[in-house]
């Protein structure tokens, strides 16, 4: 029987490059161990090899393993660790913003890229979940809530931060000229991110319709899609839609 490679190897192998990166979370969610995988997580780095033209192509899909569900609980614990990965890495774009340079620009696509992987990862993994089943507890549907949230909001705090902060900062620092040859097509790649969020949430949205919540002591209900104030309701998603192309086309003419 193989030794069970640590954490702490697993986080060094993902950082090698995104194919590693890669590979690292499927192995990961392939072992099935809940905790561990938080723990990856929250403990996780940007790959660093990825660079020039690669930095615009194509997202890898999450697949295998990594759309391999077990229960909302368990779901939970893993988006707590995802989660702690975002707002760690959240943290260093702040830093870039306030830092500008060609010289970390690189660095700067390269969090946003993975960031646009694991959103993009999270969402497969919500609606794997809520594929595997037509009736949840009032829990199970405060979870499902929460992980759509969370996923779409640290999704538009770092487009905010990249097609805001930075950009503008850079700008103003940077010749545009140089900046447009550092970025190069990369505007397209968050187009593309931003239609295929899109298209996840409406699928969500057409699954939500399907599904029947059950309260404890009371008959069976449709899970409401607003309450509480999140971005579940039609008005908060339209702002939030109108949000992110604005950014996405600022990004686009700071470049172009």
């Amino acid at each position: 029987m193989s030794k069970l490679a640590t954490v702490a190897s697993l986080v060094r192998n993902a950082a090698r490059s995104e194919t590693d990166f890669i590979q690292t979370v499927e192995e990961v969610f392939a072992d099935g161990d809940i905790e561990r995988a938080a723990d990856f997580f929250d403990r996780l780095n940007i790959p660093r090899s990825t660079g020039g033209d690669a930095l615009a192509g194509d997202l890898p899909q999450p697949g295998g393993a990594m759309i391999s569900v077990t229960n909302f609980e368990d779901e939970q614990i893993i988006g707590n660790g995802i989660q702690r990965y975002l707002d760690r890495h959240e943290r260093k774009l702040k830093w870039h913003a306030t830092h500008p340079s060609l010289e970390g620009a690189e660095n700067v696509l390269l969090l946003f890229r993975e960031a646009m992987f694991v959103t993009a990862l999270r969402l497969r993994r919500l609606q794997a979940l809520l594929d595997k089943t037509d009736e949840l507890t009032v829990v199970q549907w405060a979870i499902s809530r929460e992980l759509m949230n969370r996923s779409y909001l640290s999704f538009r705090n770092y487009l905010n931060l990249t097609a805001g902060e930075w950009i503008d900062a850079m700008n103003g620092a940077v010749p545009r000229d140089d900046l447009a040859d550092k970025l190069g097509t990369f505007y397209e790649l968050i187009d593309r991110h931003i239609r295929d969020l899109e298209d996840a949430r409406s699928r969500i949205e057409d699954r939500r319709q399907e599904i029947t919540v059950l309260p404890e002591g009371f008959p069976p209900v449709k899970p409401p899609n607003y309450f509480g104030g999140d971005l579940m309701g039609r008005g908060p998603w339209k702002q939030f839609w109108n949000n992110l192309n604005a950014r996405a086309h600022h990004f686009r003419e700071s470049v172009g």
